[in-house]
């Protein structure tokens, strides 16, 4: 693909549009559809036979809050990340059906949950959502590099979910019969105080997203190597081109693939229509922690491009996947341009100015501060979520109340 043709017909979104590391709107919108058809079909179901609680996880008093705040509710299953996590987590639980082999703990205990009478209407549609489940898990295990925060799931099952053969796949279902193979990804207290004390915003969602993710960004790599890459002219430039179509200065292009500015900035102008910004590039090490929001959205960016990396993405392969799905994430509330995020992962990459360490309360990973400028105790950090930083002031009583409800959590 030659990026500096004179095609003026392409879109920002047609240079974004990189296999694998682009989340199609098509794609995003089907999520959401799942989103709410799933826990639909969770709300129908717990009322007539709350046996089902266990399995699903949530109780019939906790569903019933999902009616009582349609805004938060919205915020929440209108997400392009799949808010249901799966009630079989390790591939050897998978292998019992695909591969006809033993029953692991785990299936029998899923087993031995089911409330033991069940209609045949209830069978065909626990049976009708454990396919769309699949569906759209296939769809992203396939079409995503960053299919593990978008499934919630560990990646090795990411990969054994994705590569299996449809036909394998049907044998399997038949074999799981009506073995719900998803459930309500959402179980602390903090979760549903926050759910009903107030309209959710997206930080709020992210911080959940992230928390119940099976991995935390610690956990991960979060640097790689630029230099060793020998990907080509053309390909360097096709990088370049999406960097630079998700806000990227021609500058920042230029330096990261290695190609003339005056090249880049041609690019620019036929992405955009426009010059690229000149000036000083940002190189405040302070402000990814200087306030809950800038660490929220630093630390969200971090995780999603050491996702990336761990499902085998190279360097630009993960920088353009994470720009990609922040913004997806945040739309026209992102804080962290992609000019301040290559900045993120290279002094993440560089040293230990920046680390990562779990929050006090809620064990969730967060960027925090190790230089002259602000050194932050790693064993005494508590993220912005679990201090109440990232909604509105509320009341003291409030915030004691969120403690307590982070507390009962644990």
């Amino acid at each position: 693909m030659n990026t500096t043709s004179n095609n003026h017909t392409k879109s920002a979104d047609d240079y974004k549009a990189l296999d694998q590391l682009y989340l199609p709107h098509w794609l995003a919108e089907r999520i959401c559809t799942v989103n709410y058809d799933l826990v639909e079909h969770i709300l129908q179901l717990l009322p007539s036979n709350n046996g089902f609680s266990s399995i699903y996880g949530v109780d019939r008093e906790s569903i019933n809050h999902l009616h009582h705040n349609a805004s938060s509710l919205r915020s929440l299953l209108g997400t392009p990340v799949l808010m249901l996590s799966p009630t079989l987590t390790s591939v050897e639980d998978w292998r019992c059906f695909v591969d006809d082999t033993p029953t692991t703990l785990a299936v029998d205990v899923l087993r031995n949950s089911m409330p033991p009478t069940r209609d045949g209407l209830t069978r065909l549609t626990i049976q009708h959502h454990n396919r769309q489940y699949l569906d759209i898990v296939q769809a992203v295990a396939n079409m995503s590099v960053l299919a593990v925060p978008l499934l919630g799931m560990p990646p090795e099952l990411v990969r054994y979910l994705g590569n299996l053969p449809s036909g394998k796949l049907r044998r399997a279902l038949e074999r799981i019969r009506d073995l719900p193979l998803f459930q309500w990804r959402f179980r602390s207290q903090a979760f549903w105080f926050e759910f009903t004390a107030h309209d959710l915003n997206v930080e709020q969602v992210a911080h959940h997203i992230m928390a119940t993710t099976p991995f935390r960004a610690g956990d991960l790599p979060h640097s790689a190597t630029w230099t060793d890459l020998r990907l080509g002219r053309e390909t360097h430039e096709t990088y370049a081109a999406a960097l630079m179509a998700h806000g990227g200065r021609a500058s920042t292009a230029a330096t990261l693939f290695r190609l003339p500015q005056s090249k880049t900035r041609q690019m620019y102008q036929t992405i955009h229509g426009k010059r690229s910004p000149c000036g000083n590039l940002p190189n405040s090490l302070q402000w990814f922690v200087d306030k809950p929001g800038h660490r929220l959205h630093s630390t969200l960016f971090i995780w999603l491009f050491s996702a990336a990396l761990e499902m085998n993405a190279n360097t630009p392969q993960a920088l353009i996947a994470a720009c990609d799905l922040y913004s997806n994430l945040f739309k026209k509330g992102a804080l962290l341009t992609a000019d301040r995020a290559c900045g993120l992962t290279r002094w993440m990459g560089a040293g230990t100015r920046l680390s990562i360490a779990p929050c006090r309360e809620c064990q969730t990973h967060y960027i925090v501060s190790n230089n002259e400028s602000k050194i932050e105790m790693h064993h005494s950090f508590i993220c912005p979520a679990c201090t109440g930083s990232l909604v509105p002031r509320v009341r003291g009583a409030g915030r004691n109340r969120r403690r307590n409800a982070n507390a009962a959590g644990k």
